[in-house]
């Protein structure tokens, strides 16, 4: 009776990692450029599209602790800005606490995938609470989520 109670508690054990790890997607071999490069992507396809609302994994203030990872992470945009004479054209949306602050979380949306949003990302976002999936990386100490699609990012 032993003996079953063990084989039953592996098998279910093994069932529900091998469940989760599927389910999370996490492989890092997404075409993210490592942290200290910090250059735009080329193409849209960096990792999974998805499908189903978002639960958020950690608050923005917690990211900086997840470097590397695949997360969905929440708060508020309170600062937002499109740099459109910098290289890659990129656009920050801030979360949490304003540029400059090193505490802050940020939200790249570079200028080649501005395209695939209906509006402005710095408007619309601005003053909005959403929850944005991606691989976290950390720029200058500051730890950033690349968005190349507006379904990485929910409203809540």
């Amino acid at each position: 009776m032993r003996i079953r109670f063990v084989f039953i508690t592996l098998f279910v054990l093994i069932l529900v990692l091998s469940v989760s790890f599927v389910a999370c997607g996490n492989d890092n071999s997404n075409g993210y450029p490592p942290a200290d490069t910090h250059t735009p992507t080329s193409d849209s396809a960096n990792g999974p599209t998805p499908t189903a609302p978002m639960l958020c994994d950690i608050q923005w203030n917690q990211a900086i602790t997840y470097i590397g990872e695949w997360k969905t992470v929440c708060g508020t945009v309170v600062d937002s800005h499109y740099a459109i004479t910098s290289n890659g054209k990129p656009t920050f949306l801030n979360l949490g606490k304003p540029y400059p602050d090193q505490s802050r979380f940020t939200i790249i949306i570079w200028g080649d995938h501005r395209g695939n949003f209906p509006s402005p990302p710095e408007d619309y976002y601005l003053g909005r609470t959403v929850a944005v999936t991606g691989l976290i990386v950390e720029y200058n100490g500051i730890a950033e989520i690349e968005v190349t699609n507006p379904s990485q990012i929910e409203e809540y």
